[in-house]
């Protein structure tokens, strides 16, 4: 038996070396495979013509970039609201409202918090003051 084992151990041996040996080879060759596709990789980068960078052209597109955006900025700050629409706006509001816009009616939460008795007959008096004005605008 222990022949037997000698003989066997003396295969194994054998057998891991060439396996060893095989593994490597294999090893080898996928290493130089990378390396030929780097190596093509980099052919045909360095073979790639670069952007031609011509900084006269860029600095002055630029500059007109930033020229216009000024302009046009400037011009928006400087145009002023004419007087004409002021006068429009001025001339509806009065038509419609008259001299004084009226107040809004308090809400019901509002009213129902209040119990002031001045509240209920400023609101009785201002009803019939409403009444006449909107009969003047529909007059005219």
């Amino acid at each position: 038996m222990a022949t037997l084992l000698q003989h066997m151990r003396l295969w194994m041996q054998r057998f891991v070396e060439k396996f060893e040996a095989c593994m490597e080879r294999m090893m080898d060759a996928k290493i130089q495979a990378v390396h030929k596709r780097l190596d093509t990789f980099e052919l045909r980068v360095l073979e790639r013509p670069g952007p031609i960078v011509e900084n006269t052209t860029s600095q002055t597109k630029l500059a007109r970039l930033y020229f216009d955006g000024y302009a046009l900025l400037a011009h928006t700050e400087a145009v002023p609201e004419t007087i004409d629409v002021v006068k429009v706006d001025d001339l509806v509001l009065s038509t419609l409202f008259g001299d004084q816009i009226p107040a809004p009616k308090p809400s019901r939460v509002a009213v129902m918090g209040t119990t002031s008795s001045d509240d209920t007959s400023d609101d009785e008096e201002a009803r019939p003051v409403c009444k006449k004005e909107r009969q003047q605008v529909e007059a005219t």
